[in-house]
């Protein structure tokens, strides 16, 4: 790699549209790269980050003590200051600005891909030391596909990250799923492919499946579309044929609450989010307008609390949100909007 690919790859990093191969050749020419060269990459990135309202991050330990490292070699420059882990970044030494942005480049972006080290027990399921990296989709942000390096493709919606390991193979083709996502699983019955969610743990052999486990929602739904997959919480299994779901509703403390199996389900309905649509078939108004805030980015509130109405309709990604809500209006859901807040009227 040369400066050349190392500014382009910058720039499809911040778009998700990279490969672990390009980012560990990025990291690789990261470590022969000239303090001149370093200073480009955070001109680069300082662009994106004006023009995507990129989040603030920390970075790694990891990539931190590396960098220090790699600039103390540099014999023209003075002593490298510390990064002060506590004020969050570094002191205003012009040197480490351009090491500090280049560490934002490592550690988050528009979809945030991270690399550092995860030191946790065999019993909470990663092995122990290992690496893992994190795609992210934001709020608001369109549904974005990937591959794994072992063949596996998966499709993100907005709100959803998802956590796997570098080495995938030698850490168990374990991921992590907080959000929605759709999963093309490649086969193979030597080493099964395992996704964590809240409360439980999918064994797949090689198969195409949908995994719905947002944080802030009361239950989680897996959706096979076809081959095999076993969704495992506590001391409960259910193996899944194709076209069957499996839901998980959390329980309240001191509640019980058992997987439910559901037979029969659409998988076009399921689906239909991964096709840039939101569709909803009698749905809770609360889970309406989850879905809204979530790819929308804006926030929801109850004018009297939230109604009990239900919602059936179809909108496009594409809408705008006014749009939506007056396809709301007509199912007499009533909804005022100042651009960045919709507030729910009764």
């Amino acid at each position: 790699m040369i400066l050349k690919d190392a500014r382009l790859f910058v720039a499809d990093f911040v778009k998700g549209e990279y490969t672990p191969d390009e980012y560990a050749t990025f990291l690789e020419w990261l470590q022969d790269a000239s303090i001149d060269e370093l200073g480009i990459i955070a001109d680069e990135h300082e662009a994106l980050f004006e023009q995507w309202s990129l989040p603030a991050v920390t970075p790694s330990s990891e990539w931190v003590s590396q960098l220090e490292q790699r600039l103390d070699e540099q014999e023209t420059l003075a002593p490298i200051r510390k990064i002060n882990q506590e004020r969050g970044w570094m002191a205003r030494n012009p040197v480490w600005v351009a090491a500090a942005s280049v560490l934002l480049v490592l550690t988050g972006g528009y979809f945030l891909y991270n690399h550092s080290t995860e030191k946790q027990s065999e019993t909470a399921g990663r092995p122990v030391g290992a690496l893992y990296n994190t795609f992210s989709v934001p709020r608001g942000g369109e549904q974005q596909a990937f591959a794994l390096a072992d063949g596996s493709k998966i499709w993100l919606n907005a709100a959803s990250t998802l956590k796997y390991p570098v080495d995938l193979e030698g850490a168990g083709r374990m991921v992590e799923l907080s959000g929605e996502a759709y999963f093309e699983v490649t086969g193979n019955a030597a080493k099964p492919f395992h996704v964590k969610i809240k409360g439980a743990e999918i064994e797949v052999l090689g198969t195409h499946f949908n995994v719905k486990a947002y944080e802030d929602e009361s239950s989680s739904k897996t959706t096979l579309v076809d081959g095999a997959v076993k969704v495992i919480s506590g001391t409960e299994s259910i193996q899944l044929k194709p076209g069957e779901q499996a839901e998980i509703v959390y329980p309240k403390p001191g509640v019980y609450a058992p997987m439910k199996l559901l037979k029969g389900t659409d998988i076009d309905y399921v689906l239909s989010w991964k096709s840039g649509d939101l569709e909803f078939r009698d749905d809770a108004l609360f889970t309406v307008m989850q879905a809204i805030s979530r790819c929308y980015n804006v926030e929801i509130r109850y004018q009297s609390g939230i109604p009990d109405g239900h919602f059936t309709g179809n909108f496009s990604r594409k809408s705008n949100i006014q749009q939506i809500l007056n396809q709301l209006t007509h199912q007499n859901i009533h909804c005022a909007f100042d651009g960045k807040v919709i507030t729910v009227m009764h």
